[in-house]
């Protein structure tokens, strides 16, 4: 594995639209964002991929795993079998760390007083 903070996110996800911008935008504008983004959409029924689509155009680090409906999606065994699909669209010897974020999380930095 690489050293430092090279670190690659994967995130499961089925029909987040109404939240997840607030989280695309959050990784966005860390400072320091992934190297490499997998977002596995799970056959989302909503707005979930052309809003995916839109946040890969601008960002060439994120990358979109589309998975075809199947119906209905098992909150614990379906986001694992998602997140093993985004797994394995990548080599772990690239990255330091492997996390697994959700798409209805958000991430800010503190307000600090001086």
């Amino acid at each position: 594995m690489k050293a430092g903070n090279n670190y690659v996110l994967i995130s499961p996800c089925r029909d987040e639209a109404d939240y997840m911008r607030q989280t695309l935008d959050s990784i966005v504008t860390q400072s320091v964002r992934p190297a490499k983004w997998v977002i596995v959409d799970d056959g989302s029924t909503d707005e979930t991929p052309q809003i995916l689509a839109e946040y890969s155009r601008q960002h060439d680090w994120i990358e979109i795993v589309t998975r075809t409906d199947r119906g209905k999606r098992a909150v614990g065994p379906g986001v694992i079998d998602a997140f093993y699909a985004g797994l394995a669209t990548i080599n772990m010897d690239d990255f330091a760390y492997l996390c697994k974020l959700d798409l209805d999380l958000i991430f800010r930095l503190p307000i600090l007083s001086g």
